[in-house]
C-alpha cells in the first residue's frame, strides 16, 4: 500500500472519530458526522453540500461547514482542499485551528514531515492560546522526534504537558514520548568516547606510546662465585575504586521558564519532597526525591501521580 493511500485511510479515521463529532455545534453537522461514521458516506456528504448551498459565505457557519465537508470527504485531495480554504479564507474563525490540526496529522500520515512542521509553528504563532495546544504538542512531539530535530519536540512536548494538566490519558501519552528528552543530546557522543577511552586502556600502548620496560639484569656475580637472584618486585596493586552510585529521582515536570519551574518546585516542597532542578536543552527539569532503587521510585511515582497530577516518571542520575 502506498504511503498516500495508507495516509488517508489514517486521516479518515482519526476524522471520524468521537472528537470530531464533538467538535461540531451545529445538529445538522453532528447528523452529517454521524452518518458518515455509521457507513452512509454519501447521505452525509449529499446533507452538508446541501447545507454549504443554503448558507451565505459571510455567515459564521459557513467555515464550520467546509470543515465538515472536509471530515467526511471522499478523498485526501479534497479533505485538504477544505481544510485549506478555512485557514485562508477563514484565518480568523474558530475553526481555523481545528483545520490545522487537522493538516498536521495529514502530513504526518504520509510522512510530510516538513509540511507538518509548518502547519505546527503556524498554529503556534497564530493560536496560542488554542484549546488544541496540547494535542498538537503530542503530533508535534512525532513530527520533529522523526524529522530529527528532538530540541524542538521536547520544547512542544514539555509545553503540552503544561497544558494537558486535566487530560490524564494526553499527559500520559505526552509523558510517554518526553521519556526521549531525558537521554539527552549528547549521550551517544559521551558513550563513544568512553568506549574508545576503554579501548585505548584494554589494548595497550597505541602508536607513540612507550614500550614496556625490561625485566632489571642481575648484577654482577663476585669472582668465582654464583650469581646471586634478585627476586622482582610484584607490580603494586591498584587501589580499588568505589563503585559508581546511581540515584532515582522523579520528574514531575519539564517547563520552558525558571518561573514555572519554582512553582513546580513550590508544590513538591509542601509535600516534604527533596527538590532539584536541571536545566538541560532550554527545558528546567523538576526531579524530586532520592531513592535507592528504580523500583522503589517507581513506587513513590504512582503516589505522586495522585497528589501532584501530570505524567511523572523515573530518572537516573549517576
Amino acid at each position: 500500500m502506498r504511503p498516500a493511500i495508507a495516509g488517508w485511510i489514517l486521516v479518515a479515521s482519526m476524522a471520524l472519530g468521537a472528537n470530531a463529532l464533538q467538535a461540531q455545534t451545529d445538529p445538522r453537522l453532528v447528523d452529517a458526522v454521524r452518518a458518515a461514521q455509521e457507513g452512509q458516506g454519501d447521505s452525509a456528504r449529499a446533507a452538508v453540500q446541501r447545507l454549504l448551498d443554503a448558507t451565505s459565505p459571510t455567515d459564521t457557519l459557513y467555515p464550520q461547514i467546509l470543515y465538515t465537508q472536509a471530515m467526511v470527504a471522499t478523498s485526501a485531495g479534497e479533505m485538504r482542499r477544505q481544510l485549506q480554504r478555512v485557514t485562508v479564507e477563514y484565518s480568523t474563525s474558530d475553526w481555523a485551528d481545528d483545520a490545522l490540526l487537522r493538516l498536521v496529522q495529514m502530513d504526518y500520515a504520509t510522512r510530510n514531515f516538513d509540511g507538518a512542521a509548518r502547519n505546527l509553528e503556524r498554529l503556534h504563532t497564530d493560536f496560542p492560546a488554542s484549546p488544541l495546544m496540547a494535542q498538537a504538542a503530542y503530533w508535534a512531539g512525532r513530527t520533529y522526534f522523526d524529522n530529527k530535530n528532538p530540541q524542538a519536540a521536547c520544547r512542544w512536548l514539555a509545553d503540552g504537558m503544561a497544558q494537558a494538566r486535566s487530560d490524564v490519558e494526553l499527559q500520559n501519552q505526552l509523558g510517554y514520548l518526553y521519556q526521549r528528552c531525558d537521554l539527552g543530546p549528547d549521550s551517544a557522543a559521551t558513550a563513544h568516547a568512553s568506549t574508545d577511552s576503554t579501548r585505548r586502556d584494554s589494548t595497550g600502548a597505541g602508536a607513540g606510546a612507550p614500550s614496556p620496560s625490561r625485566a632489571p639484569t642481575s648484577p654482577t656475580p663476585p669472582a668465582g662465585g654464583a650469581p646471586t637472584p634478585t627476586p622482582a618486585s610484584p607490580p603494586s596493586a591498584p587501589a580499588p575504586s568505589a563503585p559508581a552510585r546511581t540515584v532515582y529521582r522523579i520528574q514531575v515536570a519539564a517547563v520552558g521558564s525558571q518561573k514555572s519551574a519554582d512553582e513546580a518546585g513550590r508544590k513538591a516542597r509542601s509535600l516534604g519532597l527533596t527538590v532539584v532542578t536541571v536545566q538541560q536543552g532550554g527545558l528546567y527539569k523538576v526531579r524530586v526525591g532520592e531513592y535507592p532503587t528504580r523500583e522503589a521510585a517507581q513506587t513513590a511515582a504512582a503516589s505522586l501521580k495522585a497528589k501532584l497530577g501530570g505524567s511523572p516518571f523515573v530518572v537516573s542520575e549517576p
